[in-house]
């Protein structure tokens, strides 16, 4: 039977649960797909279908990678049609039989974005992200549960600061693969060492120490997207009307979230005459 990979995007939102195969869970990102394949007549059952990367509540994704196996070729409009406007199939590859989206990644890369003021001392934040480079121990930079790897030994390739705008960062981090919560508690971590008297020495400790309790924050998760994920000669055949779509409806969150935030502005500068 043939296998498919197929690429999605979908934006932040709190609505739902996140992107992770559990059962029952009807607002899960993953589920949601799945019915959507259901219903183009694709799979049987989502236990067939595979994902690459577990996404909390929030966070949004610019390349999340499904497989499964069909008797039918996938149609990616079709699969669109049955799903929300901000979840959306932008691409997809017929793949090897054995192929699984999650342990064939090559690399992952995480972008999180974060607004700064002048308090912030990003010299000591850029010197604590360096030292997260290399292969070390994160046991202290991630949430555990009885599905978390036992081996938390985890290898960061790049990481990398971009100042956007006056007052907006974007922090960039990749690896092979990421332990639960591992990226937010970096950035929690970041945070702490750019706004109090953490430094550097402190990231250190963390890599090292694995008897402190003092463990880093889990910074927000709405400014987080999963960016891009890299295999082996894998080369999607993109929908560009579904990219167009999909354009089309973060244009129209971009224009919500500018009203709201001249709401909020207009309150704020009107309680300052108070």
């Amino acid at each position: 039977m043939p296998r498919y990979a197929l690429r999605l995007a979908y934006i932040p939102d709190n609505s739902y649960s996140g992107f992770n195969h559990q059962l029952h869970d009807t607002t899960n990102i993953f589920t949601v797909v799945c019915k959507a394949l259901h219903k183009a007549r694709l799979i049987q059952s989502e236990n067939r279908v595979t994902f690459a990367s577990r996404t909390d509540r929030g966070v949004g994704a610019l390349n999340q990678v499904i497989a499964f196996d069909s008797i039918n070729s996938p149609i990616i409009p079709e699969i669109n049609s049955y799903l929300p406007a901000g979840i959306q199939i932008i691409g997809k590859t017929n793949v090897f039989d054995e192929f699984n989206p999650r342990k064939d990644a090559l690399l992952r890369t995480y972008s999180y974005f974060l607004v700064i003021n002048d308090a912030y001392d990003l010299e000591q934040m850029k010197h604590s992200f360096n030292a997260l480079k290399g292969t070390h121990d994160f046991r202290n930079f991630a949430k555990f549960d009885s599905t978390n790897p036992k081996n938390t030994m985890k290898t960061i390739t790049e990481t990398s600061i971009l100042q956007l705008d006056e007052n907006i960062l974007q922090l960039r981090i990749s690896s092979p693969s990421f332990l639960w919560q591992q990226v937010r508690r970096i950035i929690g971590h970041l945070i702490e060492v750019a706004t109090t008297e953490l430094t550097v020495s402190d990231t250190i400790i963390l890599l090292n120490d694995h008897s402190t309790r003092n463990k880093p924050p889990s910074a927000p998760p709405e400014v987080l997207v999963l960016e891009k994920i890299v295999y082996r000669d894998l080369v999607f055949d993109v929908d560009h009307k579904s990219v167009k779509f999909f354009q089309n409806v973060l244009v129209e969150a971009v224009k919500r979230y500018q009203e709201r935030s001249a709401v909020n502005m207009f309150i704020l500068e009107s309680l300052s005459k108070y």
